[in-house]
């Protein structure tokens, strides 16, 4: 059940972080881009760059959970944009927080 937390998730995520920027050669100067996304966007960023980290997360715990990791790494929290749908479609779920490094596109 201790896994099932906020402050886990977040410890848990930040620590693999740490691992990929690791094992990926990440520089000083190089970060990581945090973002909520629907698994649509998920998709896109992982076309996008390499490497990315991905993880699903409880509606109930993601966004405690994105703004303790944005807190961990002292980056400033933008508010996710919500595109308008048409007016009777169903908004998609915010479910997954995606790392990538906006400096790593894939080619």
């Amino acid at each position: 059940m201790k896994n099932q937390t906020a402050q886990f998730k977040a410890k848990e995520y930040i620590y693999d972080l740490g691992n990929i920027a690791l094992e990926n050669g990440f520089k000083a100067d190089e970060h990581w881009e945090v973002n909520m996304a629907t698994a649509a966007e998920k998709k896109a960023i992982e076309k996008l760059y390499h490497p990315t980290v991905a993880a699903i997360i409880k509606p109930e715990l993601l966004d405690t959970t994105f703004r303790l990791v944005k807190d961990e790494l002292n980056q400033v929290i933008k508010e996710h944009v919500v595109v308008p749908v048409a007016r009777f479609e169903v908004q998609p779920e915010l479910e997954y927080l995606v790392a990538y490094n906006p400096q790593r596109i894939r080619r």
